[in-house]
């Protein structure tokens, strides 16, 4: 079993962690730690999407709106942080911006727009019950009493089988959220042993000692949920390979039938 190769894997690592893996064609689960609430780092970035595409769908925001965003709203991390004052930039642009470059900027003024008691109204209508959204992105202080943003690999794992399904909002906007996902930037966690041309819609998390990936792989043969999410590792660079190689280790073992090598 998939689990039994990972534990065995894992057993003397250096790092917690939580997975919620799922073949998508066969519906078959490999599940570990999976209930664990841990910082969300920026996995809590694909909730405030579908938040904004919700809203979308129901005709109380428009994505093709344009804003400017000043100086003292601008936060490290961030492409916005460094780009001209006077430019605009639509709504659609700063989801994009979120979720590929995971901007802070952007999301911060998402998380404005939206509103953050409507962002978790809506993450507990859908039933994911130890997701939530308690600060903003770069709000250390907030973080240093002890408001975090929160989330488990069980929640992440069935927001992206509803994205798969087409059941997140509906089947346009679901197709929308994985077309970003799509476009993700930062590969150097699930897709770092993974072969070269496939597609992966997935997010990434980082702050220091948390380190998530989370997505949907396709491949000719099928498709499948990965969710690593992993925090207290021995440096982050580790977790990060930690990550890749597990998520190599379950594409060897749901496409080619078992794991094609012992030396992870």
């Amino acid at each position: 079993m998939l689990k039994n190769i990972i534990i065995e894997f894992m057993k003397n690592k250096n790092q917690k962690y939580s997975i919620f893996i799922k073949d998508l064609k066969s519906n078959e689960t490999c599940t570990i730690n999976q209930t664990q609430v841990v910082p969300s780092a920026s996995i809590i970035k694909l909730f405030i999407m579908a938040k904004a595409f919700q809203l979308a769908c129901i005709g109380k925001l428009n994505l093709n709106d344009r804003i400017s965003i000043n100086k003292n709203d601008r936060v490290p991390y961030s492409i916005l942080y460094v780009l001209d004052e006077t430019n605009t930039y639509t709504i659609r642009d700063l989801i994009i911006l979120m979720i590929i470059q995971s901007d802070n900027t952007a999301t911060n003024q998402l998380i404005h727009m939206l509103g953050m008691e409507n962002i978790n109204e809506f993450t507990r209508e859908l039933g994911f019950k130890s997701t939530i959204l308690r600060r903003k992105m770069m709000d250390f202080d907030a973080r240093i009493l002890g408001m975090d943003n929160y989330t488990t690999a069980n929640d992440v794992a069935r927001l992206l089988e509803l994205l798969n399904s087409g059941e997140l909002i509906s089947k346009t906007y679901s197709d929308m959220m994985l077309d970003i996902m799509k476009m993700q930037l930062d590969n150097s966690m699930m897709n770092n042993y993974l072969p070269q041309e496939l597609i992966v819609a997935h997010k990434t998390g980082d702050l220091s000692k948390i380190k998530h990936d989370v997505g949907i792989v396709y491949t000719s043969s099928k498709n499948y949920i990965f969710t690593m999410l992993t925090w207290d590792g021995s440096s982050d660079n580790y977790s990060r390979d930690i990550i890749g190689k597990v998520s190599k280790i379950t594409y060897d073992y749901l496409i080619s039938g078992g794991v094609q090598n012992e030396d992870y």
